[in-house]
């Protein structure tokens, strides 16, 4: 990128004040956020909403509500931060908002734009990386910055990746400040959520050759905001999916199992997902492995449950937030115990206001009843303060709700209020995304998902309203942890619960949870791409006219049929660049409502279980969209079936899955040897067989299981 031909220029905002005239500039970070500096609104209350354009865009201006806003404060950089949400959909579609790097190397050459006095049309300006500040800012070299471009962009002049926003300058010693991810993070947390975090260009090697790396690079571990293995489209079926689930049951919890071992991408799925539902839903992110030795469970969900309420806020309106909040519980549990004892209060300073005027007398008893009155207030006064405190301030720490479980006869119905409570008077929806649980051990994990059964599943029918809806949750671990967790701790009922290809572990996973999700595998076009990108090295990409032409084939798709079709005819490098579209278009909801109807013919294979039935439905679509990001065309049929026999019998898909040959075995009615004893009964049973031979032309064999369970080398079953 260069300072004349910006790649990055068409997601520049310019902020206007009420007058028309430019006051700052700011940057697109989300769908339909931008990202600018508080003073630039204005140093006090913020207003409502401003009006802002984008130069490099033909939209004229567009108005903007005041999304979040954090006052300037001390030292340099504190605060000073606003997200500006605009109204409808004004940017074209082609308009993506900008990747940040996650930090910044010092001596970079970085370029921003802003609206200096007498450049209303806006000017770039050129500037040098020196080095980070205890402020968590980062401090510019460069002669050009002036008033007019705080908020404005910094780029690396090489790459074109987002660094972060100018903040301040200072003229006469030719230095600014800019505000990087981390810095503007501490401010606003969702932040993290929202944008794209892009890595910088690695250095290259000038004596290896031009473009040679001078070394491979140490790779990070820790989840990514790096979309390298299109994990973004599953994310945006799961949002799909509940935001259908809130509008379907507002009044109960969709909860949805996210199944991987470790290392396979759940975190990074994670986060991919809360930036799909950022928009229109309070994301709230729980790590479990940090709470895992704090009990009871509910009380750290329910703290990180009311601190993201209370984030959600604007800071002036939060005080008054959590005094609402101490009255609500007052007015719920105790207002009895309260009331009598400001009546005592009262009764006492009535008293005292009487003898003091002399309205009342008393001869020779006065000094005793001003001696009995002050008792009694000093009595209604810390009986008041300590009904409170007992009942009220119980939630500060773990050991204080420990302390409250004790003290109250129906403990967990007053907790479940409350976070009705709090559900009610969020300002969306709430998504809890729930992570590392796969590292706790077996009670906590039982515990913890209890909590979530008991206390927030359900809305009280006292609460229950349209625009309220329960929280939905997504709950990302290892799926043998959690089996094992439960079959642990309800050892005793194991043998007596089980059924035939459905042990204890898995009746329980079948209850907690709506929908399960598996992880896609790397098909060898992903893991190519993806080893060469970790090792520094280039992958030639497919043809962008072969590309183009498959996806203006996808756009013409009627139905599911037609868009596998069309991903089969194309190489499997095309076929993972258009993934993406891929799935969406098998999501329209045209090609959804044929795709269903192929479908019913397995409804007489679900026993006429409406809740079998809408599992059915989505896991059959959550599956085939994993499927298409592994590079898998599996016909709709084949996948079906399996997706049923996986909803009947999970132990013996879970069989299959490490073992395929052994479905030719079963077929053929010969005893498999490697097939577990709580096994062998299903295994010869007709209903099994009834159901293996349930669509004509649609067979089970291994290879086909390897499709459909992403477990195959060759994606393109024949």
């Amino acid at each position: 990128m260069s300072a004349s031909e910006p790649t990055s220029a068409a997601q520049i905002a310019k902020v206007l004040d009420d007058e028309g005239r430019p006051v700052g500039a700011g940057v697109l970070v989300a769908a339909d956020l931008v990202l600018t500096c508080a003073h630039v609104l204005g140093q006090e209350q913020p207003v409502e909403a401003v009006t802002a354009e984008f130069p490099f865009l033909d939209t004229g201006p567009v108005r903007a509500q005041v999304h979040f806003w954090s006052a300037p404060g001390e030292p340099l950089g504190k605060g000073d931060l606003a997200v500006l949400r605009l109204d409808g959909a004004v940017l074209p579609p082609d308009i993506q908002p900008l990747g940040f790097a996650s930090d910044a190397p010092v001596g970079l050459q970085v370029i921003t734009y802003g609206f200096p006095r007498g450049y209303d049309d806006g000017r770039w300006t050129s500037m040098r990386t020196v080095g980070g500040l205890p402020n968590g800012l980062m401090q510019l070299e460069g002669s050009g910055l002036d008033a007019g471009y705080s908020g404005g962009p910094v780029f690396d002049t090489e790459s074109g990746t987002l660094l972060g926003i100018v903040v301040a300058a200072d003229r006469e010693r030719s230095l600014g400040f800019m505000r990087p991810l981390a810095s503007l993070m501490e401010t606003w947390p969702h932040l993290g959520t929202v944008v794209i975090r892009e890595p910088m260009t690695p250095p290259q090697n000038t004596r290896g050759g031009a473009g040679a790396r001078e070394r491979t690079q140490w790779v990070s571990d820790a989840p990514t905001d790096d979309d390298m293995l299109k994990r973004a489209a599953l994310a945006k079926v799961l949002a799909t999916h509940l935001r259908q689930a809130r509008a379907d049951t507002p009044d109960s919890s969709f909860l949805v199992h996210v199944d991987g071992s470790w290392g396979t991408g759940k975190s990074t799925l994670l986060k991919l997902l809360a930036r799909e539902l950022w928009d229109d839903s309070l994301v709230v992110f729980f790590d479990t492995w940090r709470h895992v030795r704090i009990e009871p469970p509910w009380w750290a969900l329910l703290t990180a449950v009311r601190k993201a309420v209370i984030a959600g806020r604007p800071r002036w309106r939060r005080p008054w937030f959590r005094v609402r909040e101490l009255f609500a519980r007052i007015h719920r549990d105790g207002a009895a115990q309260v009331l009598s004892g400001l009546l005592l209060v009262g009764a006492a300073v009535l008293a005292g206001v009487l003898f003091s005027s002399g309205t009342v007398t008393t001869h020779g008893l006065e000094p005793t009843l001003k001696t009995i009155t002050a008792v009694v207030g000093a009595v209604g006064g810390l009986w008041t303060a300590g009904v409170v405190v007992s009942r009220y301030v119980m939630w500060g720490s773990a050991r204080r709700a420990r302390s409250f479980e004790e003290s109250h006869t129906d403990p967990m119905n007053e907790v479940a209020e409350h976070i009705a409570w709090l559900v009610r008077h969020a300002d969306r929806p709430i998504v809890v995304l729930v992570e590392d649980l796969d590292r706790c051990n077996a009670g906590y994990v039982v515990n913890f998902l209890d909590s979530v059964q008991t206390l927030l599943r359900d809305v009280p029918e006292r609460w229950r309203r349209p625009v309220h809806c329960a929280p939905s949750f997504v709950v990302a671990m290892d799926g043998v942890w959690l089996r094992c967790a439960y079959e642990d701790a309800y050892e005793t009922f194991k043998s007596a619960v089980a059924e035939p290809g459905r042990p204890l572990g898995y009746l329980f996973l079948d209850k907690l949870f709506q929908l399960s999700v598996p992880i896609p595998r790397l098909g060898t076009a992903s893991r190519d791409l993806y080893f060469g990108r970790l090792l520094g090295t280039s992958v030639a990409p497919p043809s962008a006219a072969t590309a183009q032409q498959v996806r203006a084939e996808l756009a013409r798709s009627s139905d599911e049929t037609e868009v596998l079709e069309t991903l089969a005819r194309a190489d499997p490098e095309v076929r993972q660049a258009v993934a993406s579209q891929a799935i969406e278009r098998i999501l329209d909801a045209d090609v959804q409502d044929i795709s269903h109807h192929a479908l019913a013919k397995f409804s007489r294979l679900l026993h006429s279980n409406p809740r079998a039935m809408k599992r059915f439905v989505n896991t059959y679509t959550v599956s085939r969209a994993v499927r298409v990001l592994e590079g898998s065309v599996v016909p709709t049929d084949s996948l079906a079936l399996w997706t049923l026999l996986r909803i009947r019998w999970p132990e013996l898909a879970d069989h299959l899955e490490s073992r395929p040959e052994t479905i030719d075995q079963i077929k053929e009615g010969v005893e498999a040897r490697d097939l577990p004893d709580t096994l062998r009964e299903l295994a010869a049973s007709a209903e099994l067989h009834g159901v293996l031979r349930a669509v004509p032309g649609t067979q089970l064999t291994p290879e086909m299981i390897r499709a459909c369970s992403g477990a195959s080398d060759d994606m393109t079953p024949r």
